[in-house]
Parts: C-alpha cells; structure tokens; sequence
C-alpha cells in the first residue's frame, strides 16, 4: 500500500490556506478518492478561523491513516498561523509560529526542541500585551500538541441512526444541506415522541422562522469530517418500537414529497407548521392563523396538518 500525499492551496481575497500532508494507510480498501475529496471541500468550502478545528478536522478525515507529516498555513491581511507536525521523528507538534501584522510586526514561534521565542520587528507598540498572555499562548500550543480526530459519542451515533432510518440514505455530513436535513427530521420527530438523550430545544431563527437547536447545530459541525458515513464502530441499537415511528414518519414523508428537489422546502413547511401549532399560537385550529405566522400558504399549512394526522393513524395502527 502506497503512502497519501496531498497539497492543497486556495487563496479567497486577503485570505488563503495551504495544506501538505502524508500518510501511512491502516487498512487495505481505504477510499483514498473520499479522502482527498473530503481534504478538498475542507479547502475550498469550509471556515479556517480555528487552527485548532482546522487540525482536528485534518486528522479525523485522515483517520485510516498513520498521520507521519502535516502542515497548515491560514494567512489574512492581519495576520499568518502555521502548525507543522512531524510525527517521522516521534514528536507531534514540531513548529507553531504566528506573525501579527500590525504596528509591532510580531512573530510568536514555538519550536518542540527550542521552546517558546517571541520575535518583534518593530519597536514601537505595545510590547506588554503580547507578553502577558504566555500562559494562555502555552496553553493554547498544548492544546494544538493533543490534537487529535473527533470522538463521536453515543447522542451522536444515535443521531446517525436515526437518520438512516429516517431518509433511508447515509447521512453525509459534508453536504450543504445536512443541517437542515437534521434539524427538520428532528424537529418532526420530536412531534411523535422521538428525541435524543440530551438537552436541547428548537427556537425560531431567521426570517424563515425555522425551528432551529444550536444544540444539534453544533453536533452537525462537529461531525463534518466523518463526510459520508456508511459505518458505525460500536453503532447505537435502536429500540423497537422508536425504529418502527422513525421508519412509519421518514417513509410517510417522502411518499407525500414526490419532487426531490422541493423535499428540504417541504421538509421545512412541516417542521413550521407542526412547532407553530405546538408552540406559538394561542390555538393550532386556526389554519389562517398558521399560514400567516410561517409564512405558507393554507393550502400548504392543510396539507401538512393532514400529513401530521395520516402519521399519527400509522402509528396508532402498529400500536
């Protein structure tokens, strides 16, 4: 089995990202083109803020792989970051340096044989308010020297199970639409019962007024780099009963959605209707009323109702 190796560059206005990397594969049948495709998307459609995300999410797309070198450099108009890890030579973090481009010009260097050096170009500044921060800056590098893949807890794997049953499909969390994909299943399903085992709750977000949980937000983040899940190690069991309501309201849903296209729209006009009904009005009988609130038609706000209602009939029937 050969080794990975991948170069990324992209430049956006002020800004670019610059990614080397090699690897050793674990295992044969490795999907190298989903790798690649996945280190791509990261580049090229993803936030780079966060060196400490950004390195995360390296490692678990790179996860199949032992990991032997990798270097990523965010520059701004304001400032540069670069990490490299050399693990050829048994230590991780090798180099970590940042040059602030303002009135001081510094350039703050750690090096995992040198230490910690701080460099500045320029005397004029405030030197001071670079210098009182060492301990969060030590903290902040030992945080880059533990990076390591994401870990999905069982909320997690639940969450993808659910989705299997739910669209019949594997979730892919690099996809453009999974959010909203996730926050209007869950949203639906909460309608009939099924939630996951933690604390979270929906609020109306944005003009659209869509039932939205930062909560399962920050779930889908975090899972970005799995991209295309086809697998579980150590999956969740659902129970009986929650897989056969999960199964009776996905397939319901998408026999009464027949244009793929309209199925996150429709997806969205239900999740409306059935939070409005619940939540935000005084009665959820009032079809005129809802339509006004989410911004839907009567006839959309009818048709999701009568949906709502074939749902429950299914369920009662298999109970």
């Amino acid at each position: 089995m050969e080794n990975i190796r991948i170069s990324e560059t992209c430049s956006f206005g002020d800004e670019s990202i610059e990614i080397k990397c090699e690897g050793i594969p674990l295992r044969k049948n490795i999907d190298e083109e989903e790798v690649r495709r996945m280190i791509t998307d990261f580049v090229y459609n993803h936030k780079h803020d966060n060196m400490l995300e950004n390195v995360t999410i390296l490692y678990t797309i790179l996860t199949d792989y032992t990991v032997l070198s990798l270097e990523v450099k965010v520059s701004k108009a304001t400032d540069s970051e670069t990490v490299i890890y050399n693990n050829i030579y048994g230590s991780r973090l090798t180099e970590w340096f940042v040059f602030i481009k303002d009135s001081l010009n510094c350039k703050i260097k750690y090096d995992s044989f040198l230490g910690l050096k701080l460099n500045y170009f320029n005397e004029a500044g405030n030197i001071k308010k670079y210098t009182d921060d060492l301990s969060g800056i030590m903290k902040y590098i030992y945080a880059l020297s533990n990076a390591k893949s994401i870990i999905i807890n069982d909320n997690d794997k639940t969450l993808i199970e659910i989705y299997k049953l739910f669209y019949k499909e594997n979730p892919d969390f690099s996809s453009k639409d999974i959010n909203v994909k996730v926050q209007t299943m869950m949203s639906i399903l909460a309608e009939f019962g099924i939630t996951l085992d933690c604390d979270y709750t929906f609020d109306l977000i944005g003009k659209k007024k869509m039932p939205v949980s930062l909560k399962l937000e920050e779930m889908v983040h975090k899972m970005y780099p799995l991209g295309l899940v086809n697998e579980v190690k150590d999956n969740v069991k659902l129970a009986e009963e929650p897989k056969k309501i999960i199964e009776i309201v996905g397939d319901s849903i998408r026999d009464a959605i027949h244009d793929e296209d309209d199925m996150n729209e429709a997806l969205i006009t239900i999740s409306k209707v059935i939070h409005a009904s619940r939540y935000n009005l005084s009665s959820d009988d009032n079809v005129s009323e809802i339509a006004e609130f989410t911004n839907r038609s009567v006839d959309e706000v009818e048709a999701s109702r009568q949906l709502v209602k074939c749902i429950e009939h299914k369920i009662n029937k298999e109970n």
